[in-house]
């Protein structure tokens, strides 16, 4: 997979400015993404992908290339997750851990699984 997400199209999709690791998020996202399609995409140009893929694909790496830079990076992402803390009267349980996608990511895999199957 060649350069499916510029800083510009990072920055379009989520409306923040593109975290200075994003290259790096974006890696671990492919990573993410590889492990759920068998690496179908890593084995292909996006550019001859169908506009629809082409368009969900950069939309999944976005989300979850923002979410692993909100969680502090590549290493932030792949921490072992909280499993639960307090504070006061305030608690909360099973934090998300590592290979877990965000939920908007989480979204579009449906329509990427669903095409690497039947191509």
């Amino acid at each position: 997979m060649s350069a499916p997400l510029s800083a510009t199209d990072y920055a379009a999709i989520t409306g923040e400015d593109a975290p200075a690791d994003l290259e790096a998020c974006i890696g671990l996202a492919q990573s993410m993404l590889d492990a759920r399609t068998l690496c179908f995409y890593a084995a292909r140009e996006v550019s001859a992908l169908p506009g629809l893929i082409q368009r969900t694909l950069r939309h999944y790496l976005a989300y979850q290339a923002q979410a692993i830079s909100l969680a502090g990076g590549v290493a932030g992402a792949l921490e072992a997750p909280i499993k639960s803390a307090t504070a006061g009267k305030f608690s909360f349980t099973a934090g998300v851990g590592e290979n877990a996608h965000c939920p908007t990511a989480a979204a579009l895999l449906p329509l990427l699984v669903s095409y690497a199957r039947c191509d």
